[in-house]
């Protein structure tokens, strides 16, 4: 199972006012994608819905396990 983890890095954080996102790849496809954004938009049926898929993600990396599939993790920083 590869997965990818990208989120903002620290400098394009402090440029965007605090404001960051968080996308997680499984084998090459989006599975989970949260952002901050306005106030009004950072509620679990906007911004952050994709945290009601966080239990098929757990599903995916338990099955992975038990089928012995090779966990490899790569974290990047984007800068825009």
């Amino acid at each position: 199972m590869k997965v990818i983890q990208q989120s903002y890095s620290q400098e394009c954080v402090e440029e965007n006012e605090g404001m960051d996102s968080l996308v997680i790849e499984v084998n090459g496809k989006v599975e989970f994608s949260v952002s901050d954004g306005s106030p009004e938009d950072c509620n679990l049926s906007r911004n952050f819905s994709d945290c009601f898929g966080i239990q098929s993600l757990m599903e995916m990396a338990y099955n992975a396990g038990k089928n012995g599939e090779e966990f490899d993790y790569q974290l990047i920083e984007v800068k825009e």
